[in-house]
């Protein structure tokens, strides 16, 4: 059944608003070949900003995109690339495979079907194949490939290079960026501290990708969009906003219940009563992530869901029974552990509807 408003899957065009300002830059990004960065807090919108763009561009450039987060080696970083080229091809399957096999000097492709779609696509046959062999298949068949059309490659979870540790992803990736002919390279991520790690001064990547931070969606456009669904006003669509603290993913589910839910005289109220919902709807996921953490870490997360910033004080540290060491000790396992991050000199839990369930601890 159809809703307007996607919170678990990327939007497609019917359901995408309000990044008109981001597409087109984007695209005056991509018309000269440049690189781009873009990067966010979690579930803001970066696959779905991409994932349209290249559905409105797919016939004026060959767009590979790959998401990365589920690697685990340099070997599946390989990989993921040559499937996401394998499966660019704007042809049918025979010609797709036929172009490839003469791109390919070692990587064989044999037609696939998708067990939960029944579509068919492409895959990369790579038994011996080392990493190296296959990186440079992948590029060799990429700079083929730019002498006929302008190539974009959009790189998703690109942080997640900087987990693999036997190799430095970053370093063999930059002769081949900085020697590119027609190819616009997009990298997305969400982790700051591993992004700026890549990109910082002295790193391989300085300097080669322009930077552009994900903003959250403005509530006008929100609104905007709203109101053909919804009878809402301007002002609860900026309250939701406000509880939802910008979080695009959590902003859709909210909306995406009123409107399944049929509510009508939307107020405050009924907003709290789904929010409630949707972090009821979580508490067991959330009570197995926190009793993973020993009791120092659960009062860190608790103290940080709740201050933010400037808990490293007597009121504070006195109030939870926590030494200020102990405390920092415990803030930095967390951050280690991706449940919290910082912006700044102010923490935060990336997951919005975890956060609410701390602060509601």
């Amino acid at each position: 059944m159809f809703s307007p408003f996607p919170y678990d899957k990327i939007s497609d065009s019917k359901c995408f608003f309000g990044r008109e300002k981001e597409l087109k830059e984007l695209e005056k990004v991509v018309k000269y070949s440049n690189n781009i960065l873009i990067h966010s807090k979690r579930r803001m919108g970066k696959s779905s900003l991409i994932s349209n763009f290249i559905e409105n561009h797919k016939k004026q450039y060959i767009c590979i995109y790959v998401d990365i987060f589920e690697m685990t080696s340099k070997e599946d970083f390989a990989y993921l690339l040559l499937k996401a080229l394998s499966n660019s091809q704007e042809s049918d399957l025979k010609s797709a495979i036929k172009t490839l096999t003469s791109l390919f000097k070692r990587v064989r492709v044999e037609p696939t079907i998708d067990p939960t779609t029944l579509k068919y696509s492409i895959k990369p046959v790579i038994a011996t194949l080392s990493f190296e062999q296959m990186m440079e298949d992948f590029f060799n068949s990429l700079n083929e490939l730019s002498k006929t059309k302008q190539i974009i490659l959009a790189i998703d979870e690109f942080q997640q290079i900087a987990t693999i540790k036997d190799v430095k992803l970053d370093a063999y990736l930059r002769s081949y960026i900085q020697n590119r002919e027609n190819i616009s390279y997009v990298f997305l991520g969400s982790k700051r501290h591993l992004l700026t790690s890549l990109f910082e001064y002295k790193a391989p990547l300085y300097e080669l990708a322009n930077h552009f931070e994900l903003q959250a969606l403005d509530t006008k456009n929100i609104f905007d969009y709203s109101k053909d669904y919804l009878d809402i006003s301007e002002e609860l669509v900026g309250y939701i906003f406000e509880k939802a603290n910008g979080e695009t993913k959590l902003i859709q589910n909210i909306l995406h219940l009123l409107y399944v839910y049929r509510v009508e005289n939307i107020d405050k109220e009924k907003i709290e009563e789904i929010l409630s919902e949707i972090i009821a709807s979580k508490e067991a996921s959330f009570r197995i992530i926190f009793d993973t953490l020993n009791n120092n870490q659960k009062i860190a997360l608790k103290i940080v869901g709740k201050y933010k910033n400037g808990f490293f004080v007597n009121d504070i540290l006195n109030k939870y029974n926590i030494k200020k060491q102990t405390l920092q000790s415990s803030v930095k396992t967390l951050f280690d552990k991706e449940l919290i991050d910082k912006e700044s000199d102010k923490y935060f839990i990336p997951d919005r509807t975890l956060e609410l369930w701390i602060e509601s601890l």
